[in-house]
């Protein structure tokens, strides 16, 4: 077995062993549920309670003969008030009892007289059957209500949602904690849809307990819909308002949903200079159409320097030292040092970028030099661009012109060439999170055209051919998501590229398309696919990958530890007559954190015929 080899299969057991240990964590903290704790001083009285586990839990957990049997006091305890306390047992456990759901429950109390001491007290318990809903009424009024009256869509929408979203359904069974649970989940609805002073006007479960049903009747008060009419910030010192304000603006006249003021919140991160950002709108508005919003913003560092150790399944082991200036010569622009050095890539990146301008778009000046050896070849490249993007609700924007040039070491020979061309980069998001997407839709376009020239040396004659002339490079991405129902998520991917240009013509390898890896095919090594070229494999003009995939939590308790099936497929090729796309398969052990996902997979690559373990942190937009 390999070194790397060796390494893959030590990280998969250690992240299998950390999954396991964090599932087991919650049933190691739980006390036992159905014995007292254990006693600081011998038991005035023994209690056993006969009675399905659940409910026996329950009684013994809330029953003052259980809490009592062990209490300080217990010493003073008489043989009156131990009677006392078996008399109110039994009303105590018909309110226990009725939580649950169960309306007709047969509850004896008695003192076993067996002659042993301390003396046994006996409580058995027949619940019968657990009541069920017969029927529902919910009722929105307030501004919910109005706006579906006068027919607008996303309110119709959110009352569907109340309705199909409520736990208690008719013919399921009744308890309070659901009870309970359904209704706060219909406040935090509202209220997470803009609806701040969403209340309840009147709740209430009629009991039939000769039946064993409950008829449930609520009514919750809306309120009026809140729109962000104005925005203060809190907590500048180093930069200015008009570092978050032309982003914020975007709430203006917009609904204060939950959902508006986390996009926000996440692409005002994004920009690099804060630590926190809470965006607060006031409740209390007299005025909800035109509600206030605090942005309450905590300033990253003026610098900040960082060292990191990581690993790869792409490049293998690498050091990252990076450095940023938040306000570079008391400017308002932000300079990005990132250098990497590791087993197959070295990568210096550095970068200026402006705070946000009037019109939302941020002006870069980017440069990037990188030495990467994958597959038998060698890669040396570098690029400057000058340009500006804008990152809006839903689209992220990048218009820029580059000068790019790559010189390509292989055993069939060299290709050195270069570019100059202008590109636009576009991405339209609708998710549902944009860190760990479950529900929606990504699509990420490219165009770019310029002119090429570069040379090609042959290892075999030595013989260079040189040439130029202009080219055209399209790509296309499109990723989505969808829950498929109890407890699966679906995703999958197509991914679609083309470099327009001569056949003679070298394009700069940087601008050239390979397959393989965890974003691309799974089951085959980074950059592994691509036309041969004398034996040696080299970039090419078209690409194609697609994935499917379906997902569950593997614990019903923990939600964010996933496993998942996939099937990826894709190749690289010199046009689409000669595209033969091959398989990889496999399985995934994912974990949606709070900074994105992580996923370990081990697929299995139908052409090499060979297992391959992948990591990868974070989504590709």
């Amino acid at each position: 077995m390999s070194f790397r080899a060796a390494l893959h299969l030590a990280l998969w057991f250690l992240l299998v062993a950390a999954l396991a240990g964090c599932a087991s964590l919650p049933f190691q903290s739980e006390p036992p549920q159905d014995t007292p704790a254990e006693p600081k001083r011998p038991a005035q009285f023994r209690l056993e309670v006969d009675a399905p586990a659940d409910l026996r839990a329950l009684l013994l957990k809330h029953l003052d003969l259980a809490r009592l049997q062990y209490a300080a006091e217990a010493d003073s305890l008489t043989r009156s008030e131990i009677d006392r306390l078996i008399g109110a047992a039994s009303a105590q456990a018909l309110s226990l009892l009725q939580t649950e759901g169960h309306f007709n429950p047969v509850v004896k109390v008695q003192r076993v007289d067996d002659g042993a001491q301390p003396p046994l007290l006996r409580m058995s318990v027949q619940p019968g059957p657990r009541a069920t809903i017969e029927r529902l009424t919910l009722e929105v009024q307030g501004g919910l209500y109005d706006e579906v009256a006068g027919g607008d869509a996303q309110a119709e929408a959110l009352q569907r949602a109340l309705q199909s979203e409520w736990a208690l359904q008719p013919g399921q069974p009744f308890t309070q904690s659901a009870w309970d649970s359904a209704k706060n989940r219909v406040l935090a609805t509202l209220r997470s849809n803009g609806y701040l002073g969403a209340q309840w006007s009147g709740t209430a479960a009629q009991v039939n307990a000769e039946n064993n049903t409950v008829r449930l009747f609520v009514v919750a008060d809306s309120s009026e819909l809140f729109r962000i009419g104005s925005i203060r910030t809190a907590g500048l010192q180093r930069f200015d308002e008009e570092a978050v304000i032309p982003t914020a603006r975007e709430l203006i006249g917009k609904p204060a949903t939950e959902q508006l003021l986390r996009d926000v919140q996440d692409r005002l991160l994004s920009l690099g200079l804060f630590e926190s950002i809470i965006i607060d709108v006031d409740a209390s508005s007299p005025e909800p159409g035109k509600a206030q919003a605090l942005l309450a913003l905590r300033e990253l560092p003026l610098q900040q320097a960082t060292v990191g150790v990581g690993y790869a399944d792409d490049t293998g082991f690498q050091v990252t030292l990076e450095h940023t200036h938040r306000r570079i010569f008391d400017t308002r622009w932000v300079m990005h040092n990132r250098l990497q050095v590791g087993q197959e890539q070295n990568l210096w990146t550095g970068e200026l970028m402006s705070h946000l301008q009037d019109d939302g778009y941020r002006n870069l000046l980017a440069g990037q030099a990188e030495k990467l050896t994958t597959n038998d070849e060698t890669r040396y490249s570098w690029y400057a661009r000058v340009g500006r993007t804008r990152d809006t609700l839903r689209i992220w924007r990048l218009i820029y012109a580059e000068y790019t040039r790559a010189r390509l070491e292989t055993s069939a020979g060299d290709n050195d060439s270069e570019a100059l061309s202008g590109n636009y980069h576009w991405t339209w998001r609708d998710v549902d999170d944009l860190r760990t997407p479950t529900d929606g839709t990504v699509w990420s376009l490219q165009g770019g055209a310029g002119v090429a020239q570069g040379t090609a040396t042959s290892a075999d004659t030595g013989r260079e051919t040189e040439d130029s002339g202009p080219f055209a490079r399209l790509y296309g991405r499109v990723q989505g998501y969808r829950p498929l129902g109890n407890n699966f998520y679906g995703s999958a991917r197509l991914e679609l590229g083309q470099v327009f240009a001569q056949e003679t013509l070298s394009v700069p390898d940087t601008l050239l398309f390979r397959a393989g890896g965890e974003d691309s095919v799974r089951g085959y090594a980074y950059r592994s696919l691509g036309p041969e070229v004398n034996g040696a494999l080299v970039s090419a003009s078209t690409l194609f990958t697609a994935s499917l995939q379906v997902a569950r939590p593997i614990f019903a308790d923990q939600p964010a530890f996933l496993w998942a099936l996939f099937v990826d497929a894709g190749n690289a090729s010199d046009g689409w007559k000669k595209m033969r796309p091959v398989l990889g398969y496999g399985v995934g052990l994912h974990w949606r954190s709070p900074v994105g996902p992580l996923r370990v997979d081990l697929a299995y690559g139908e052409e090499t015929r060979k297992f391959r373990l992948h990591f990868s942190v974070g989504v590709v937009f």
